[in-house]
């Protein structure tokens, strides 16, 4: 299953449109789309609005694969769980965000392993097959801080 999001702040219509168009074109493929607030409703994937926490954990358990925005809350989740995470930035030129940093994370991500980054919607199939070939091999996300960076936080705030 590809579990598709766009977190929980802001409506992602470009990407749920661009993922809903992959679906009508892989009709045995399973989608589900955690869609927000956004005005376009999928007609070729299974969508939810919102989702719990509960819900959305389970979602990403059984998820092969993870397509979002190019937020660091959904890619830290994804490697948390071990899967492979495709993002597409969301972009100030399409009033999606308010400044070009998701377009900043997304070029420093590129390249890491089990991370896949589309630049533009068109490009999300060709990453989608990438990343499903890929795997999740070399992502490593830790739940807890690098202790080294705890103690230089501790001292910091302790000051």
């Amino acid at each position: 299953m590809i579990f598709v999001t766009v977190g929980s702040e802001l409506p992602f219509d470009r990407l749920i449109r661009a993922m809903d168009a992959w679906a009508a074109i892989h009709p045995g493929e399973e989608v589900l789309a955690q869609v927000g607030a956004g005005r376009f409703q999928p007609a070729h994937m299974r969508w939810e609005r919102r989702m719990g926490r509960a819900e959305y954990a389970a979602a990403i358990e059984a998820a092969e694969l993870v397509v979002a925005h190019a937020g660091m809350g959904s890619v830290v989740t994804a490697g948390v769980h071990g899967r492979p995470i495709v993002v597409l930035p969301r972009r100030v030129r399409f009033g999606e965000v308010r400044n070009e940093h998701q377009l900043e994370a997304a070029a420093r991500l590129a390249g890491w392993p089990g991370i896949a980054v589309a630049e533009t919607e068109t490009e999300l199939p060709e990453r989608i097959a990438a990343a499903r070939a890929a795997g999740a091999a070399g992502l490593v996300v830790s739940r807890t801080a690098p202790t080294a960076f705890l103690a230089r936080l501790r001292a910091f705030v302790l000051e």
